[in-house]
């Protein structure tokens, strides 16, 4: 029961943060109300139900027809599957609570990097400040502030090297908050693998379908995130 009512509450969290997100980067204002993108008429109450008032609408917007953006209800399916994956894998309530406020975080840092391409530098420090404290213990802060420090490392490495071509420097505090999270320099370089296979796949698979030109940039936090995401759950919490 637990795992359905969390699962309940991510697809929320996930509607919620879509919102936010758009806001904070389109409206510059957390008092507008949700509107469809295309006409910009308010929604109502019942076309914000998370899942399931997209596939009732088909996608799209009972006025105007425009097509409901999927990044927007992809938003609430990842909210449901991490909260509902975490309330099945971490049994003790310290452990599902910081996995639920990571997920909150880097959920909307996912977002709007998707969208938008870019990391914001004041909220991407608050993040890594919930990614030591998630995994934080007197044992192991050193070795999470050196993962921490080997992924942005890692990245203001590309990013100097290539010009910001390969990598932009949102990437370099991503890279701490991904190396801090999954909290040791291992489990760092398994999720490194991970992001990059994902990327080089997806890059091969829009090009191939005309999506995007060769050599085009990817915002790394779309693949970066959910590989920390998928390690946290293989390997838990390195306390």
């Amino acid at each position: 029961m637990t795992i359905f009512l969390l699962a309940g509450l991510g697809a929320l969290v996930g509607s919620f943060l879509a919102w936010l997100g758009r806001a904070l980067m389109d409206r510059k204002s957390i008092k507008a109300r949700s509107a469809c993108d295309a006409c910009r008429r308010t929604l109502e109450w019942w076309e914000l139900i998370p899942i399931f008032s997209y596939l009732g609408l088909g996608g799209r917007c009972r006025s105007c027809g425009g097509t409901i953006m999927l990044t927007d209800w992809s938003m609430e399916i990842f909210g449901a599957v991490l909260f509902g994956v975490g309330a099945w894998r971490f049994i003790e309530m310290r452990d599902l609570l910081w996995w639920c406020i990571l997920s909150f975080a880097t959920l909307l840092l996912f977002y709007i990097d998707v969208r938008w391409a870019v990391v914001p530098r004041a909220f991407s420090v608050v993040v890594a400040f919930i990614a030591i404290l998630a995994t934080w213990s007197p044992e192991t802060i050193a070795i999470i502030l050196l993962s921490g420090l080997l992924g942005a490392i890692f990245y203001f490495f590309l990013y100097t090297i290539s010009h910001g071509q390969w990598v932009g420097d949102g990437d370099v505090a991503l890279g701490f908050i991904v190396g801090a999270a999954v909290a040791h320099p291992m489990q760092l370089g398994i999720t490194l693998l991970i992001a990059h296979v994902l990327g080089a796949i997806a890059a091969i698979a829009l090009v191939g379908l005309k999506k995007r030109a060769p050599g085009e940039a990817l915002p790394m936090g779309t693949f970066l995130l959910p590989a920390m995401w998928i390690v946290i759950l293989w390997f838990g919490w390195a306390r």
